[in-house]
């Protein structure tokens, strides 16, 4: 009977492995979960390594950097999984690579290069900071880290889609390992100016893991310009993009209205809760990033609808557990002096970001609908009416509550942008699945 179930079990095993989707999920799933653990067991020592204020300041720049780059990916990460995953010829397929390259570059030459020229940069550093932060002494590594970013997550985007999971999976496994290995000993041996130099070496160290694989995604293109391709991948991408920038008003205004009518310290304590908490969302993030290829290839809408509820059922339970073991962990490393005490504030505000986060992920699986009907514009819409919401509440509930304004105008953010996308994907969805009855 045993050697029966054991035979079983294998058989099992052995069926999923051979599921690319599985592979694919489970590859960039623990990819993400070794990334999120290292920078977990790193915490205690960079959070002894930089000072409260440095470390409060240093997550609100780097927030400005990840949140310009997701925006000046000009959405056309989507644009290269749809289009790649529709196109099942070789040279169509190089093409797109070669197009969605080619239009980034030529964006991203049209908008840096005049900011940059004309000094606008300092002007927009000037509204997001209430005080000096030299920022001319960082500029040009800001722009650095802002560019390593864009292609980054295009770099990223290619691996998934075209399921090279193993340079997926060296990619992520060498970023990890040169960037910490770099940069705590840049902060240990530079006794000063901590926030630029973990600024610099970390997208030093990011830019050159880079430029290494960047090759494996650049000897695939076919140099052949796509009109059609640029102005559809336009089409597609900049609702994106315009989303994104709304998004980014809605999620990142509690952070703003923080820096400007909260303390370094009250600061230091958001971006730890908000450090552990992401990892909900960071996991999200890769469960969305292997699961669109195949949600995009599939035409069977009926079969789309079953699985994605069933992720969705699935991963949020798993994330409420995961929650719960999170804020217990804290709990446990402020006890026992792993973090210092003067971070324990933080622990009153994770259970509520977390909430957020796992809020936060399930939208994100919900927004594979917008590309799969090509409602992108959807997102733009909604993204306006959030970013008003969220902008005022953050305005009134920051300046009279202090961090716990900034907590709970997150939560809300989150809870009125779910609200709003399953209000519009269950009208499409009923809409559709009509047609398909007549």
């Amino acid at each position: 009977m045993k050697i029966n179930e054991f035979g079983l079990i294998k058989e099992w095993i052995g069926r999923y492995r051979q599921n690319s989707n599985f592979t694919r999920m489970v590859t960039i799933l623990s990819m993400d979960i070794l990334a999120r653990l290292s920078n977990i067991l790193l915490l205690p020592v960079y959070l002894r390594l930089m000072s409260q204020e440095e470390y409060g300041l240093y997550n609100y720049i780097l927030s400005i950097i990840t949140t310009f780059s997701i925006v000046l990916n000009f959405g056309l990460y989507v644009a290269q999984t749809k289009y790649y995953s529709d196109r099942h010829a070789g040279e169509g397929r190089k093409a797109v690579l070669f197009n969605i390259f080619f239009l980034l570059t030529l964006l991203l030459m049209i908008v840096l290069i005049p900011v940059y020229v004309f000094g606008i940069d300092f002007r927009l550093v000037k509204f997001l900071f209430k005080n000096d932060i030299g920022y001319s002494g960082f500029r040009w590594s800001m722009l650095m880290a802002t560019i390593v970013s864009i292609y980054s997550v295009i770099l990223a985007n290619y691996f998934v889609t075209s399921e090279r999971i193993h340079l997926f999976r060296k990619y992520n496994l060498y970023r990890l390992i040169v960037i910490n290995a770099v940069v705590l000993f840049c902060l240990y041996y530079f006794k000063s100016e901590k926030i630029h130099v973990r600024l610099f070496y970390t997208y030093l160290c990011e830019m050159l893991v880079l430029l290494v694989f960047i090759s494996f995604y650049i000897r695939e293109m076919l140099p052949v310009i796509d009109k059609k391709l640029i102005v559809n991948s336009l089409k597609l991408g900049l609702p994106i993009m315009l989303s994104a920038v709304w998004a980014m008003i809605g999620n990142y205004n509690d952070k703003f209205f923080l820096e400007k009518y909260g303390s370094p310290k009250e600061l230091s304590y958001y971006y730890l809760a908000f450090s552990i908490a992401n990892i909900v969302y960071m996991i999200c993030l890769a469960v969305q990033n292997s699961w669109l290829p195949s949600f995009l290839r599939e035409k069977d809408l009926q079969l789309n609808i079953r699985k994605t509820k069933q992720v969705i059922t699935r991963l949020a339970l798993g994330l409420l557990i995961l929650g719960v073991m999170l804020v217990l962990a804290f709990y446990l490393a402020l006890k026992f002096r792993i973090i210092a005490d003067k971070y324990a504030p933080a622990l009153l505000i994770l259970p509520f970001l977390l909430l957020a986060q796992i809020i936060s992920g399930i939208v994100l699986l919900y927004s594979n609908y917008l590309i799969y009907f090509e409602k992108t514009h959807w997102s733009m819409m909604v993204g306006i009416i959030t970013s008003i919401i969220g902008l005022t509440g953050s305005y009134f509930l920051v300046s009279a509550w202090g961090i716990y304004g900034a907590v709970f105008s997150y939560l809300a953010v989150q809870l009125i942008y779910l609200f709003f996308y399953h209000r519009l994907i269950q009208y499409q969805l009923r809409r559709m699945v009509a047609k398909l009855i007549i």
